[in-house]
C-alpha cells in the first residue's frame, strides 16, 4: 500500500467517521410519511409548492423527524449584523418571545436569542436580491452547504420557516451579486433541532447546498429574496444560528487544515520507509 494511497484512506475515513447517520427522508408520494404535517405542513405541502419530494440529488429531501448534529459542526460567527430587530424567545411552545436591546452575540448560537433581517426583494426574480444587505456570518471553514436554524414566530408554515434566501462567496464586502453563490433548499426537518413534544418555535430546520461542490467561508440570510417560500409574505426573517457545512453533509470543523494533512502525510510517508524491505 503506497503512503499516498493511506494518506487518501485515512483522510476519508476521519470525515466519513465524523458524519452523523443519515436520516430518514421520505421517499415520495407513496411513503406513509408524505401527508404526516407538523405544525399544519407536511412533504405534500411542500410538493404543493413546486418542489419534487424524493431523496434524489435534485429532489427536495424531507425528514419527519429532527436535524441531528453532523461532527465537526460548528456555529457561524456574525460579522455583519444589518439586524432590523433582535429577540429572544421564551415560550417554545406559544412562540411568545420579547424584542431585546441590540447584541451581536444573537444568532451565534443555537440558544433562542434570534436576529431579525428585512429585506430587499419580495419577489422571485433573483436579479433582485441584495445579499450584502442580509445578516452574513464567518462559517469558520469553506462550506458547500449552510444549516439554517430559524425561529417560528408566528403561522403559516412551511412559509414562515423559510422567509430567508441564502448566498455563499469568499468576498462578503461585495456588493457585486455576482460575487454571491445561490443556494437551493436541498433538505427540510419537520421537527427542527428539538422534538415537538418540547418545542414549536424551533420551526423546521432547513439546508442550503450549492451545486457543483464549490465551497465558501461566508454566509448571507436575507429577509425574504428569491427564495423565499412565500416572497409576498411579510418582509424579514428571524434566524437562531447558521452552521456551515461540506459537500459531504459534515460540519466544517471536520476538515483538517493544510498543515494537518502535512503531518499526516509525513508520518505515513515515514511509516511506509520504515517497513520498507531490505534489498
Amino acid at each position: 500500500m503506497t503512503s499516498k494511497f493511506r494518506l487518501g484512506l485515512l483522510t476519508g475515513l476521519l470525515l466519513a467517521g465524523s458524519a452523523a447517520q443519515a436520516a430518514t427522508f421520505i421517499t415520495g408520494p407513496l411513503d406513509p410519511d408524505y401527508s404526516t404535517a407538523f405544525q399544519g405542513a407536511s412533504a405534500a405541502t411542500f410538493a404543493g409548492l413546486g418542489f419534487t419530494i424524493g431523496t434524489g440529488a435534485t429532489d427536495l429531501k424531507v425528514s419527519t423527524g429532527t436535524y441531528a448534529d453532523p461532527s465537526g459542526l460548528i456555529f457561524g460567527n456574525m460579522i455583519t449584523a444589518n439586524a432590523t430587530a433582535y429577540g429572544t424567545t421564551f415560550d417554545k411552545v406559544t412562540y411568545g418571545y420579547s424584542i431585546d436591546a441590540a447584541n451581536t452575540a444573537y444568532g451565534n448560537a443555537r440558544d433562542y436569542q434570534w436576529v431579525q433581517n428585512t429585506g430587499t426583494n419580495t419577489t422571485t426574480v433573483v436579479a433582485n436580491d441584495q445579499p450584502w444587505l442580509g445578516t452574513i456570518w464567518d462559517l469558520g471553514g469553506q462550506a458547500n452547504q449552510a444549516v439554517v436554524f430559524p425561529i417560528i414566530d408566528h403561522t403559516p408554515l412551511p412559509q414562515e420557516a423559510a422567509e430567508y434566501t441564502v448566498y455563499l462567496t469568499n468576498t462578503p464586502g461585495s456588493t457585486n451579486l455576482a460575487d454571491w453563490h445561490l443556494a437551493l433548499l436541498d433538505q427540510v426537518y419537520l421537527q427542527g433541532w428539538e422534538s415537538d413534544v418540547t418545542s414549536l418555535a424551533d420551526g423546521f430546520t432547513t439546508v442550503w447546498k450549492l451545486g457543483g461542490g464549490q465551497t465558501f467561508q461566508y454566509v448571507s440570510l436575507q429577509g425574504v429574496g428569491s427564495q423565499a417560500l412565500q416572497p409576498t409574505f411579510g418582509n424579514e426573517d428571524e434566524i437562531d444560528a447558521v452552521a456551515g457545512l461540506t459537500a459531504e453533509g459534515v460540519g466544517v470543523a471536520s476538515v483538517p487544515e493544510p498543515g494537518t494533512l502535512a503531518l499526516i502525510a509525513f508520518g505515513l510517508a515515514g511509516l511506509g520507509l520504515g517497513r520498507r524491505k531490505p534489498h
